[in-house]
């Protein structure tokens, strides 16, 4: 596992071989461990990260911008995961897909359930917001008891 000053020390060591402040994409192509991701979980964002290391910062718009990580999960359902202010975070895409359709009043006491049973293929037509109750009896009828009212 690295540690914070891993991830210091790597930056400042891109920011050397570049002779500048390295964007997300440049640091990757320099094939440097540990990697972006890690560096802005372990340290709490790329920008905050630059600071701490003494490196020039630059708005994260445009080209120097990059996604949030998206992380699979061994259930099949994937994940996004940021740091902010050392605080980790993490949502299910399929529930935060579910809340951008159809809002958090209509998402938030409820389960959302994959129509195709493709745990990673989050399209507005293959999600649907159901209560516990309404979730457990769709998967008895379709003879997949992985979902409990718990």
């Amino acid at each position: 596992m690295y540690t914070k000053a891993d991830c210091i020390s790597s930056l400042q060591e891109a920011a050397r071989e570049l002779d500048k402040s390295p964007t997300q994409s440049e640091y990757r192509d320099l094939g440097l461990s540990p990697c972006v991701t890690h560096i802005c979980d372990i340290v709490g964002g790329w920008n905050h990260a630059k600071q701490e290391a003494g490196i020039e910062t630059y708005d994260q718009v445009g080209e120097a911008y990059d996604h949030v990580p998206l992380y699979p999960v061994s259930s099949g359902y994937e994940r996004w995961v940021h740091t902010y202010d050392g605080e980790r975070c993490e949502v299910f895409v399929h529930r935060l897909l579910a809340v951008a359709e159809h809002g958090i009043e209509d998402v938030s006491e409820k389960q959302i359930h994959h129509k195709t049973p493709i745990k990673w293929l989050n399209t507005p037509e293959n999600i649907t917001a159901l209560t516990k109750r309404q979730h457990l009896a769709l998967h008895i009828l379709m003879e997949d008891f992985d979902v409990t009212l718990d």
